[in-house]
């Protein structure tokens, strides 16, 4: 047997030679591939050398969604009354059979990773990202760039950056949209701090709050419905209960969710404030409503993580989120991955509100120092209701009087506003005249003269910013949800369709004084109907709820 093997193993040079050949012939080919939109925001920024090898990264592969022609569709139609397909949301596996990502798509990307040496591979739910971690030496090489330090010239912080777009295999960049998170040069943004305030008229509180917006006249409570925070640092439920019960309100539970293994609330940092804002906000409008606290680590692979998770959960049926970043330091990788999984949620019927910023028009000035017009992210995704704020003022016995734009000059902060550079302007808000998205959509109280009275880190103080309106709004989409007797989804066609229609002035309190104007940088002016400093203005409680259908 040994010397009948032996003898089949012996083959004329010339025949291997041929086999050689025919099978170089028949390999097929896998060219690198490198990813277009993936190239990290680097302006006014100087490398100051490399990376330490060993510097561990947690990164993230964004999956393509497939079929996008028919869920572009499918989302217009969803939020269209005469569409048979109006508010026949999908469910979580309903949206991956139709939409997303096979698991053969996943199993094209997992070896690529597998074999790079990564580790802490996690796939999420609906298959639309695969998170994970690795040396920079092992994702320099697995995405063919260099990984640099940089130093911002305007503000002085260090980052670190890939210095050319990652390149992939052609076989896994067939089913990979952008890789996230090889730079760490945006970091969420928490406006929401206790603040001295020296220019309030008159605090509000969860009374004068629903006197003003006639919230206190609506058959609901938020029971039944569950909210969704979007947060990267925690809270401390006692603090909750506090405010609770000083306003005497019997609230539903607070449940933290913890996102790639993330926890705050054992020891809240800078940003608790922001987060007990947040919930304080919504249970004082809609206090029965049940809330989800998301927590995840501050970084754009974190958020993406966060994102996918409350989509694929489907629980929470309106989301609120405070935190931001400019879009130029978010990156268009980021941002269109970011898109990608609210659209998910929006065709599932979650509705998303998020805050327009505080910065003007000028929403870059904190993370780059860059006065030039710049929206906030993820207010300007078309999937979302960003929120812009006025001052609000109400008569002696907390009726609605007056609201004019939020404008403390620089000291103070105003209304974001203007127009993306990365999202093009949806249907619904063609009328507006623009060929890219515009911010924000709606506005709510978020001056310092008429701040938010709140219980955090143990003290009571006052909080202004559109850190406030948005859960404002967000509470009112709680109600709405109870009302209704079901979820929503992407409120921005309905809200479109009011504020053009005959019943604007039913449904909105119009702001029609003030600008954005700040840090030198000439906004825009608020006027009767659309504009970019507080969009078609706040809520009337029983007006606009009996126009949303």
């Amino acid at each position: 047997m040994r010397l009948r093997t032996l003898a089949a193993a012996i083959v004329p040079l010339p025949a291997l030679l041929g086999m050689s050949l025919i099978g170089t012939a028949s390999a097929a080919p896998n060219p690198l591939v490198t990813l277009s939109g993936n190239t990290a925001p680097l302006a006014q920024s100087a490398r100051t050398g490399d990376v330490a090898t060993g510097e561990q990264i947690t990164a993230a592969l964004s999956l393509k969604l497939h079929n996008q022609a028919a869920l572009d569709k499918f989302l217009t139609d969803v939020q269209n009354p005469k569409s048979a397909e109006y508010h026949h949301f999908l469910t979580a596996p309903q949206f991956n059979a139709a939409f997303g990502p096979t698991q053969a798509d996943v199993d094209q990307a997992l070896p690529f990773l597998k074999q790079s040496g990564v580790s802490n591979i996690e796939v999420s739910a609906n298959r639309q990202v695969i998170t994970f971690s690795g040396s920079a030496a092992q994702l320099e090489s697995a995405f063919h760039t260099s990984i640099g330090n940089y130093t911002d010239a305007a503000t002085g912080r260090h980052f670190y950056a890939n210095d050319a777009a990652p390149a992939l295999p052609a076989n896994v960049s067939s089913v990979v949209a952008n890789v996230v998170g090889l730079d760490n040069h945006s970091l969420k943004q928490h406006p929401a701090t206790p603040k001295a305030s020296p220019k309030v008229v008159k605090a509000v509180t969860p009374a004068i709050l629903k006197s003003a917006y006639g919230t206190g006249s609506l058959s609901a409570t938020g029971a039944g419905v569950t909210v969704g925070f979007v947060e990267f640092d925690g809270y401390q439920k006692s603090n909750l209960s506090t405010f609770d019960s000083t306003n005497g309100l019997s609230t539903g539970t607070v449940t933290t969710v913890p996102v790639s293994g993330q926890n705050y609330d054992s020891n809240p940092g800078s940003g608790q404030t922001e987060v007990e804002l947040d919930v304080e906000v919504v249970q004082g409008i809609a206090p029965k409503a049940n809330a989800l606290v998301y927590e995840a680590p501050n970084s754009n692979a974190g958020e993406l993580a966060m994102y996918q998770k409350i989509a694929s959960d489907n629980k929470a049926k309106v989301v609120s989120i405070s935190w931001g970043s400019c879009e130029s330091s978010e990156g268009s990788s980021a941002a269109n991955s970011v898109n990608s999984a609210l659209a998910t949620g929006t065709a599932e019927g979650i509705s998303y509100f998020a805050a327009a910023g505080d910065d003007g028009t000028t929403d870059c000035v904190r993370s780059t120092g860059s006065t030039s017009k710049a929206v906030d992210f993820p207010a300007s995704s078309p999937n979302i209701t960003g929120v812009g704020g006025t001052q609000l003022t109400v008569t002696s016995s907390n009726g609605y009087s007056s609201e004019k734009t939020w404008n403390d000059g620089a000291s103070g902060g105003s209304t974001g506003g203007g127009i993306s550079t990365l999202f093009t302007a949806p249907s619904w808000q063609s009328s507006q005249s623009t060929t890219k998205r515009k911010v924000p959509d709606v506005a709510a109280d978020a001056a310092e003269g008429s701040a938010y009275t709140i219980f955090s880190a143990g003290s009571w103080g006052n909080v202004w910013g559109t850190s406030g309106a948005t859960p404002l709004w967000a509470g009112f989409a709680v109600l709405q949800n109870q009302i209704h007797g079901g979820s929503l989804g992407n409120l921005n066609p309905t809200l479109y369709s009011i504020g053009n229609g005959s019943s604007r002035t039913t449904g909105f309190n119009d702001v029609t004084t003030g600008n954005n104007t700040l840090n030198g940088t000439t906004g825009f002016t608020a006027g009767t109907g659309y504009d970019q400093v507080t969009g078609w203005g706040s809520f009337k409680g029983v007006g606009l709820s009996g126009l949303i259908g």
